[in-house]
């Protein structure tokens, strides 16, 4: 192996190590969604399908329909938490994260060299790896990028036609794991812009567009990706647009600034190569697809990331860049470095330093909350709080239903709107709502930063009739003064003096 190559493997082991550092932080299930696609492979693998098409977990809307889209996904975060529990489950995101990473990689180094690849990914990384907490939305960001690097080297003849055929059997499984798998069939299709004539790309399409109907709901599982936004009560930060978030005054994620640079140096380039009549329809077509995405909603940050790595690759190697001399390479690490510097700076708070955030697995005591709601034999109906859902499902179904959890999809919008955010602004609607349910418990993330959400954690403390009985970093319980509870205060009240109100 050459003296250039061992340089360029090292430097690519680099690129993958500081990609990977974003990633390699503990779970707190408190807020995740985790526990819920953990339960729901548990359910599935039982043979109980209940989950499928209805609102299984929550007790307020058992009927409401739903479509269990990413339900495969959850089978196989539950294998692999079977397996190898938490810390598997971690260690398998940060791996399948970076050949995500490579595949992009890859493309772009071809598409204009391993140097301006290098200098193009390091201010992209942090929008790539802006995703990273455990969702079902990986399998989807690996099939595009396998999905992209097929086809892409199939068109360029570095690959046989008899890849093609995985893309079919591939879909199957995306279908069933996240609802972006829409982009299979419409990447092909990309693709048959430039090979018109192509027969067998054609009939490749046709078996991927077949496949997406290989889905519990049929039809309706195809048609889902376009109507899940239709019933969405609540807001949540990852589908907002980055107007809306700025006009909330959320500027001081990093993120938001970066996307604008990243498109602003991606929208140049375009102009540039279309200035030398030189622009690829594909990419063109690409980068305004997932920067519309991106504006649209902070989510799809890492798949902006992601294409937007080889489409800027490209347009440099079509104006001509090129880093050949020895001067120039030097140049451009020191450049890289500074980058770097940078990045690392700025996303320090981003980046898992803080004690007991590094490593894999659950944050330390993240499951006592839930081990001492079991272990008193504590019981419901429980009312929850949005972020906490998935955790309760996890711990505490089938003994115990929730509330509501962490899928606006999952509720009506009248839930969220009438009964969820009401109940935690106004006492009289909370009274009124708890006598609806009999609530006899509550369980609360308390590091619910929503208005609605802290001004309900204060009203409780200053109520006689709720006495908390467990909190700690993560989650407080509260038990309704009746009998059957009485036993269990007279042992574990928590004063309420020891509760500051700011």
């Amino acid at each position: 192996m050459s003296k250039k190559r061992i340089i360029q493997i090292s430097v690519l082991i680099f690129l993958l190590a500081f990609t990977g550092l974003f990633f390699i932080h503990k779970i707190d299930l408190t807020t995740a969604d985790l526990g819920r696609h953990i339960k729901n492979g548990e359910m599935i693998l039982s043979g109980d399908f209940g989950i499928l098409g209805k609102n299984f977990y929550s007790y307020t809307e058992p009927e409401f329909e739903v479509l269990n889209h990413h339900w495969g996904g959850g089978v196989i975060f539950y294998l692999i938490e079977k397996i190898s529990g938490f810390w598997g489950l971690g260690l398998f995101y940060l791996i399948l994260s970076l050949i995500i990473f490579y595949l992009f990689f890859n493309i772009s180094e071809k598409e204009s060299g391993f140097w301006i690849s290098v200098l193009i990914s390091l201010p992209l990384i942090p929008l790539i790896a802006s995703r990273t907490e455990i969702r079902p939305e990986i399998f989807s960001y690996f099939f595009i990028a396998f999905f992209f690097w097929i086809l892409w080297r199939w068109r360029n003849n570095e690959l046989k036609d008899k890849w093609l055929w995985l893309l079919p059997i591939l879909e199957i499984i995306w279908v069933n794991t996240h609802i972006y798998f829409i982009f299979g069939p419409a990447l092909i299709g990309l693709f048959l812009l430039k090979k018109i004539k192509n027969k067998r790309l054609w009939l490749i399409l046709g078996l991927t567009t077949l496949a997406t109907l290989l889905n519990p709901f049929f039809v309706k599982g195809l048609l889902y990706p376009f109507n899940i936004f239709r019933n969405y009560g609540y807001k949540i930060v990852e589908n907002q647009s980055i107007w809306f978030l700025e006009k909330l005054g959320v500027i001081q994620n990093p993120n938001l600034t970066l996307f604008k640079i990243a498109f602003g140096l991606l929208i140049l380039s375009f102009i540039l190569v279309w200035l030398k009549k030189k622009f690829n329809l594909t990419y063109l077509i690409l980068g305004i697809v997932f920067s519309v995405l991106g504006w649209l909603a902070i989510r799809n940050f890492p798949l902006f990331g992601l294409f937007a790595l080889p489409i800027i690759s490209f347009n440099i190697n079509q104006l001509g860049v090129r880093i050949r001399k020895r001067d120039y390479q030097i140049g451009l690490v020191f450049l890289g470095l500074a980058l770097f510097l940078i990045i690392l700076v700025t996303y320090q708070t981003k980046l898992p330093f803080q004690k007991g955030q590094f490593g894999f697995g659950l944050y330390p005591g993240n499951n006592l909350s839930a081990q001492f709601f079991k272990e008193l034999n504590l019981k419901g109906p429980v009312f929850n709080n949005y972020d906490i859902g998935g955790y309760l499902i996890y711990h505490l179904y089938p003994e115990e239903k929730v509330f509501t959890d962490n899928r606006p999809e999952a509720y009506s919008i009248s839930h969220f709107q009438e009964e969820y955010i009401p109940a935690q602004q106004d006492n009289i609607i909370w009274k009124d709502l708890s006598q609806k349910y009999n609530f006899n418990a509550v369980f609360f993330s308390h590091r619910d930063y929503t208005p609605w959400g802290q001004n309900f954690l204060i009203e409780r403390v200053k109520d006689d009739l709720w006495i908390p009985v467990y909190a700690d970093q993560y989650a407080i319980i509260f038990l309704k003064k009746n009998s059957l509870n009485q036993p269990i205060i007279n042992q574990y009240e928590i004063s309420k003096n020891n509760f500051s109100i700011k």
